[in-house]
């Protein structure tokens, strides 16, 4: 009887029981990683209670100009956009939210755009998320119970502020946390310029009235102009302040209290790694609530828990002095002695720290010596001398600095300025007058507003007459600065046809927009990166070269770009 043949071979059935096998096991390592990045999320993720806040209508007035919403209201006045914000934590976060949704919408539209820019694949983009979410795990429980009962009623007032990696309350915790997030990013600048005086006239017993000035940039590109909010807030069982800032922050950067207390923070940079504490915003917004005197308002800095570092200028109206104190996260109680101030009339500070312990932090020296901190810190203390004795025309005209040390011509737009036509904020304050002044922008060239604090903060008497505004800068009217503004329409117009690889017509825009306005040091950059395209690398190099000295303290730009000159360098030796 015939016999067949066997079946197939058993390789195949082996063949396919590896396949079956190592799709089970992708299957598994699938769900491993699933469920861990599940768990990660959850674990990183803040899980704030709802609070209840008492309901209340929005209502627009007849020129759009004034929204109210229960007791607060948010109006426009010129420039400046003015808030009003009465009640507990929960009424003010909640009104908060509900009448600058438009404004913080906008912001956020630009720095998605700016995240975009700065992580344009989607591995980097979720890393970086991931880090964020890690760095800043469980960061919100070190705030006082009042300011995160307000961040949450803040959070739910504006839902749409989520997003698909973060809730509305975390991003907007993430925006108090400005900082931590500005040294990660590296390329986006927070410099503060603070200086204070009071002078003791010739012959007089006593100290005159204490003087402030305060400038403040957040980079976000020349394009961009930052709304500038004057928020009066009046919590109740607190101090009511006023405090100067942009949509988005329940921190202080620059306020002063019904008390005469004016607080300024400066952002700096050390090597410590972020503590458990708080952002020092949020710090300086409970001095603005608890302290009335510079002692008391010295001694919550020196006890607050705080997660990053700056240099702080604390004034005191009514005493009429001043002093600088340098923090950061791991400096001892003992060891956040103010600087300067007790025995001198004249204190100033930038973007770097001055004690002992600072001298050999590399983050820090990298900040004095490669930003323009340590160039304007000079600048300062030499102009604060010929300026003396400060009043409030004389504050403003230094916050409009626009020369460099020896009084040397920079140009404007020079980053090295005081003003650099890119500030976010110019405040000028008298502390014993309780008289407010806020620039309308652009930068500081826009007039300077006046608010009667006694009155607004104080409610001392009836309404009083309108203060005096400080005229604007002549040059905000001028040809120069309308080309300036041409020169920084055309080099947005040459980046948007260099990223189209249109690098003929990008060349021309570059060139116009050189000049039109031959120290704006992003246009070098942007005709070192044409002409390096084009093949002419000489031309490059140079372009590259006044880049660098023309913008610094980007310092991971800084660095690409001189990685390019080195290349550069090989290629064609000067």
């Amino acid at each position: 009887m015939a016999r067949f043949a066997a079946g197939p071979p058993n390789e195949g059935r082996t063949l396919l029981a590896v396949l079956r096998a190592l799709i089970a096991l992708f299957a598994v390592l699938a769900l491993v990683v699933a469920i861990f990045y599940s768990s990660y999320m959850r674990f990183t993720e803040p899980s704030p209670p709802a609070v209840d806040v008492p309901s209340a209508d929005l209502q627009v007035d007849r020129s759009g100009r004034r929204i109210s919403y229960g007791g607060s209201w948010f109006a426009r006045q010129g420039g400046l956009w003015q808030l009003h914000l009465v009640g507990s934590p929960a009424a003010i976060g909640d009104a908060h939210g509900q009448l600058t949704a438009r404004l913080f919408h906008r912001l956020d539209a630009r720095l998605r755009a700016l995240l975009s820019e700065r992580f344009p694949g989607d591995w980097d983009a979720w890393t970086a998320m991931l880090g964020v979410r890690w760095d800043l795990r469980d960061a919100d429980a070190a705030l006082p119970e009042p300011t995160r009962t307000e961040l949450i009623a803040y959070a739910q007032a504006l839902p749409e502020a989520a997003s698909d990696r973060f809730t509305a309350y975390h991003r907007l915790f993430l925006y108090q946390s400005f900082q931590e997030l500005a040294a990660r990013l590296e390329d986006v600048l927070l410099e503060g310029v603070v200086f204070a005086a009071a002078p003791r006239p010739k012959g007089a017993t006593s100290a005159g009235n204490l003087i402030i000035g305060r400038s403040f940039a957040v980079d976000l590109g020349r394009s961009f102009e930052l709304d500038r909010i004057v928020a009066f807030y009046y919590p109740d069982g607190r101090y009511p302040y006023v405090s100067v800032g942009w949509p988005g922050l329940l921190g202080v950067v620059t306020g002063i209290n019904a008390r005469g207390i004016f607080v300024a923070l400066n952002p700096t940079r050390t090597d410590d790694p972020p503590e458990g504490g708080a952002p020092l915003a949020l710090v300086l917004r409970q001095v603005m609530e608890e302290a009335d005197t510079l002692e008391h308002a010295l001694e919550i800095l020196r006890a607050a828990p705080l997660r990053t570092s700056g240099a702080v200028l604390v004034g005191d109206g009514i005493q009429r002095k001043a002093a600088v104190i340098e923090l950061s996260p791991r400096a001892k109680k003992e060891d956040r002695r103010p600087l300067r101030g007790e025995d001198s009339p004249l204190v100033w500070a930038t973007g770097h720290l001055l004690r002992e312990p600072f001298d050999r932090d590399a983050q820090n020296d990298r900040l004095r010596r490669y930003t323009a901190s340590g160039y304007r810190y000079e600048r300062l203390q030499e102009r604060l001398v010929e300026l003396s004795p400060l009043d409030p025309q004389r504050a403003v005209d230094l916050l409009r600095d626009r020369r460099g040390r020896g009084d040397v011509e920079l140009g404007l737009g020079n980053r090295n300025a005081l003003d650099h036509l890119q500030l976010a904020q110019a405040v000028v304050v008298d502390a014993t007058a309780m008289v407010l002044w806020v620039a309308e922008p652009p930068s500081a060239l826009g007039r300077f507003r006046a608010y009667d604090l006694r009155y607004l903060l104080m409610r001392q008497g009836s309404r009083p007459a309108p203060l005096d505004d400080i005229a604007p800068d002549r040059l905000l009217h001028s040809e120069e600065f309308s080309d300036f503004q041409q020169a920084v329409d055309a080099l947005a117009h040459a980046q948007s046809l260099l990223a189209q690889g249109l690098t003929d017509k990008a060349l021309t825009s570059a060139k116009l927009a050189l000049a039109l306005a031959p120290d704006i040091g992003e246009i070098h950059r942007m005709l070192g990166d044409i002409e390096r395209e084009r093949g002419e690398l000489g031309a490059a190099r140079d372009h590259y070269q006044r880049y660098l000295e023309l913008v610094p303290g980007k310092l991971r730009d800084q660095e690409r770009v001189r990685g390019l000159l080195d290349e550069l360098t090989r290629k064609t030796p000067p």
